[in-house]
């Protein structure tokens, strides 16, 4: 830095306000320009007697605001009836809180209808096709499982796993 600090700056550092790249800038120009560095002692020695001087003058209030703060905290005193309630407010807020977070825990949320339910006849097609492309398996030539709609009744589901065998099952459990 060719100029010297501001006081607004040496104020800004001796607080810890400034960046870390202006705190670095302003520690590097005073540890090399005695004319700041004097400054910012003399700020600090400054701060130091105000500070001293305000804890020796700390006094309480007047009386009279004293009292009339009180007054005032006084007629805003809540009733008894109101103060009695106050005290089971979170004796009944907390129960309360906590039963509705375990009902939508455990209820498995709003509108749910359970689990969905998958039918019999993809567990067996997936079966047969992943056996198909097994190589080297006992089973040959094993034929991908058919669904049969029409040999069944409304209410059944048959399921043709090879040319002898069919499969019948209730399609509603």
């Amino acid at each position: 830095m060719t100029q010297h600090l501001t006081n607004e700056t040496l104020i800004d550092y001796m607080h810890g306000a400034l960046t870390p790249q202006e705190d670095a800038a302003v520690y590097a120009h005073m540890e090399t320009c005695n004319v700041c560095r004097s400054e910012y002692d003399a700020e600090v020695t400054l701060s130091e007697m105000l500070r001293a001087q305000a804890q020796r003058e700390e006094r309480e209030l007047p009386p009279m605001l004293k009292a009339e703060l009180w007054k005032r905290v006084r007629e805003e005193r809540p009733s008894p009836a109101n103060r009695f309630f106050g005290w089971f407010r979170p004796a009944l807020a907390v129960p309360i809180a906590a039963a509705i977070a375990l009902g939508v825990y455990f209820g498995g949320g709003f509108g749910s209808h359970g689990a969905p339910s998958i039918e019999a006849a993809y567990y067996l097609q997936d079966h047969a096709a992943l056996n198909s492309t097994i190589p080297f398996n006992d089973h040959g030539s094993a034929t991908p499982v058919d669904l049969e709609a029409g040999t069944a009744t409304s209410q059944q589901v048959a399921v043709k796993v090879d040319s002898a065998t069919t499969y019948t099952a209730d399609a509603n459990p």
